[in-house]
């Protein structure tokens, strides 16, 4: 067969006299090694690995291309292309080989292989990208005994994901650092702190951005109540340059080179530099610094890590912490204003809730059902994060084994557009899904913030960051409404730009709200 194949391509590359153009043969040879490589791919070697994980068929070698510049689109196509079967299927991106999980079960059944499923090398990656040095990766996965501090009885690396835990879940820690930053909410939602105005509003009314107006109160809130006033004394440009980090931060989750990602490494740099220049003060003037940041400082220092590799820890911290809270509070909002009816009935319900003061205020929050109800929907909706795992040894998962070496990637936005589970209306906002059905907040197939070992300690600092911001912005002004020219515009989401969180509106899609003051101020 194969000398007849040989044959035909002489034939095709011979000239009237029967000589053989070399250059005329080529092109069909290469045209014959791709389709040969293709039919193996995809046709015949699926049929002798019949436990391997269906792979997305591809014309070029890498599904990089397509995953970069819609990640949201491929994965949907490709699931839809098995059939909406929801097994597991396999992407090549960038030579790595990513195992998609789309099922509820099988997210669970991850989430509990903490043995033969890590998530370390991704947090090696991150931490190395974000600046730590190859010295202090290895300092801080040392095992216990190692490295400096026999207290530990486990790598400093594996620790610090209990101090973020005790930081930031329920607890006398969470109780410091959560009246802090409420105290710095409550002080920004007034009249005279609103941002500045770009448009001309009525007497008795302010135009403003709803994305500035809820970036600028929350990061601020959350910065100062982690560390004081001091570290933005120190940088007024810190909110910005995080800004345009963490606009282009999914380059450095992915390892892009400097040379494609200039102005998101350059941002990066420059926070790792004021935080390691706010670490080199006189420790009284920062004694405002939450637990956390004291105890990252002291366990490094007695491994003697370099300061600039607790800056870039820091600085990772920073990334974490600020990141969605925002985003999330714009787009709740954006929902609001544009439905009256919403409005009027959120407006209601937290209108009592703050008349009880702001002790325990979140508490009251969180006995609001309606609120409550829109705070999951749109996390339903907006939230594109994902969970990664590395493969350590073949693992069995249902009817098939992810080898060795290949990633798994969980994508919370395949789950949550599940119409079995949510219903036939999943692109739809419907502030009342979760009103409806109470378990769909503890459904499998409802996991925004991850789950297993890696579930977001961070999740109840978030959630009260967005709540006490409406119900304060609610309730304090006598109004805030769309802008005329907003009436009928609702900003889409970027579902393009791969995002590690809760997604931004598409480039000038923000929203102008105007705000009125309250008719007894």
């Amino acid at each position: 067969m194969f000398v007849q194949i040989f044959r035909f391509l002489q034939l095709v590359a011979s000239d009237r006299n029967g000589s053989i153009d070399y250059l005329r043969l080529t092109l069909p040879t290469l045209a014959l090694a791709w389709l040969s490589w293709r039919i193996w791919a995809f046709t015949l070697k699926p049929a002798f690995q019949p436990r391997e994980p269906r792979e997305l068929p591809y014309w070029i070698p890498s599904h990089a291309i397509s995953f970069f510049r819609d990640t949201e689109g491929i994965l949907t196509r490709a699931r839809l292309y098995f059939g909406n079967s929801r097994e597991p299927f396999a992407l090549t991106v960038a030579g790595a080989r990513l195992y998609i999980i789309t099922a509820p079960q099988d997210a669970t059944e991850i989430y509990k292989n903490s043995k033969t499923l890590t998530f370390d090398e991704y947090v090696r990656d991150v931490m190395k990208s974000i600046g730590v040095s190859d010295d202090g990766i290895t300092k801080l996965w040392k095992p216990p005994g190692e490295n400096g501090n026999d207290r530990l009885h486990k790598a400093l690396a594996h620790a610090a994901e209990g101090y973020y835990r005790e930081q930031l879940l329920p607890g006398h820690q969470l109780d410091i650092l959560w009246e802090r930053v409420l105290g710095e909410i409550a002080s920004s939602i007034n009249w005279d702190n609103l941002p500045v105005s770009t448009l001309n509003g009525q007497e008795g009314s302010k135009s403003l951005s709803l994305l500035e107006w809820t970036s600028d109160v929350l990061l601020k809130s959350v910065v100062n109540g982690f560390f004081g006033d001091r570290l933005l004394q120190m940088d007024r440009q810190l909110l910005q340059n995080f800004a345009a980090f963490d606009k282009e931060s999914w380059k450095l989750t992915y390892k892009l080179p400097r040379i494609i990602a200039k102005d998101m490494y350059e941002a990066k740099d420059k926070m790792v530099r004021t935080v390691e220049a706010y670490l080199r003060l006189p420790k009284d003037q920062r004694s405002e610094a939450t637990w956390l940041v004291k105890k990252l400082e002291i366990e490094t220092a007695k491994m003697d890590m370099d300061s600039q590799d607790l800056a870039a820890m820091i600085t990772s911290l920073v990334w974490v912490i600020l990141s969605n809270a925002y985003k999330l509070c714009f787009w709740m909002m954006a929902y609001l204003v544009h439905d009256s009816l919403l409005y009027a009935a959120i407006k209601a319900e937290v209108t009592v809730a703050v008349g009880g003061g702001l002790l325990r205020l979140e508490t009251r929050l969180d006995e609001c059902p309606r609120l409550a109800a829109l705070y999951d929907e749109v996390l339903r909706l907006t939230a594109s994060s994902a969970s990664i795992r590395t493969v350590e040894s073949d693992t069995t998962l249902r009817n098939v084994v992810l080898s060795a070496g290949g990633k798994v990637l969980l994508p919370f936005r395949q789950l949550h557009f599940n119409e079995k589970v949510f219903g036939n209306n999943v692109d739809e906002c419907d502030a009342e899904r979760f009103l409806r059905d109470k378990d769909l907040s503890n459904s499998s197939s409802f996991r925004p913030f991850g789950g297993g070992s890696t579930y977001c300690p961070g999740r109840y600092v978030a959630r009260r960051e967005v709540m006490v911001f409406i119900a304060l912005a609610m309730s304090r002004f006598d109004d805030i409404m769309l802008a005329e020219n907003e009436l009928f515009a609702f900003p889409k989401l970027d579902t393009k730009t791969p995002s590690l969180g809760i997604m931004m509106p598409m480039i000038g899609e923000d929203v102008q709200v105007v705000v009125r003051k309250h008719r007894s101020t």
